[in-house]
Order: structure tokens, then C-alpha cells, then sequence
């Protein structure tokens, strides 16, 4: 059994995510004011590239698996674009957050992600479980959508 089978443990992986990402808007908008919007976005993804690396090594004890190439190309091509997607986040955070503030920011990029998360869920895409969209997830959508808002305006 894994720590990452424990639930608990998974959500305080989640929390620290949460305020990595909050933190990181901020962070980068900061760095951006001093290098440039798309010198920053830069300068995040290869220390990004750095961490992710070292991760890779520990994770696989510092040896990769014998079929790492095979394995890599089994991968469907939208699997890659993940990076992309970072990208576009990195930067429309970097845009946004001097304009919106890093609440305002985070409360709509959260809540886009909640409500296409759900519709991920919903339909199964990239091979996800299906979870249906409830009535109650329907309910939940409209509330966050309330609270970006009285964030935004407030």
C-alpha cells in the first residue's frame, strides 16, 4: 500500500497544491515586473523543468526504466500538451493578476477550473472515470460563480 492510496494524505497534497498555485500567480506577476512578462514565464518554466527533474530521479531512484522509450510512445498526442496548458497559465496569470489582483485572478481561474473539471468528469474526457454532473455539482457551479463574483467586485 502507498501513502497515496491514504485520502487524507492526497488532500493535504491538494491543499498544498492550492497554495502553490495561489502563491505562484503573485510570484510570477512580481518576477515579471522585473524581467519582463515573457522572460519570467521563462525563467519559471526551467526552474520548473529543474524541480521536475530532480522529482523524476527520485521517484525512479535514479534509474529510469529500461522501456522508458516505449512507454513514452504509447503516450496519445494530446497527453502532450500539458506543458502548453502550464504555459498558457503561467502567462495569463503573469497578464492578469497587476490588472485583477491575485484574488480576483485566482477566484476565476478556479472556478473555470471547477466547472471544467466537472464537465471533464462528466463526459470522461483524457480517459477519465465518468462522475456525473449532478444537480448538486449544477448547485455548486452557480455558488462559485457567486463568490467570484462578490470576490471580484468586493
Amino acid at each position: 500500500m502507498s501513502i497515496l492510496d491514504n485520502v487524507v494524505f492526497c488532500s493535504l497534497l491538494c491543499v498544498i497544491g492550492g497554495l502553490s498555485t495561489a502563491s505562484q500567480g503573485a510570484i510570477n506577476s512580481r518576477l515579471g515586473q522585473y524581467t519582463g512578462q515573457g522572460l519570467s514565464s521563462t525563467i519559471v518554466f526551467c526552474i520548473g523543468a529543474v524541480a521536475s527533474c530532480i522529482y523524476f530521479l527520485i521517484e525512479v531512484r535514479g534509474r529510469p526504466p529500461a522501456n522508458l522509450a516505449l512507454m513514452i510512445s504509447k503516450a496519445p498526442w494530446w497527453s502532450w500538451t500539458g506543458g502548453v496548458l502550464g504555459a498558457i497559465f503561467i502567462i495569463v496569470t503573469i497578464l492578469a493578476i497587476p490588472k485583477l489582483g491575485a484574488g480576483t485572478t485566482t477566484a476565476i481561474i478556479i472556478c473555470a477550473k471547477l466547472i471544467f473539471s466537472c464537465l471533464i468528469d462528466n463526459f470522461g474526457f483524457f480517459g477519465i472515470p465518468k462522475r456525473k454532473y449532478t444537480i448538486w455539482r449544477g448547485l455548486a457551479t452557480i455558488g462559485l460563480i457567486g463568490c467570484v463574483a462578490v470576490i471580484s467586485v468586493f
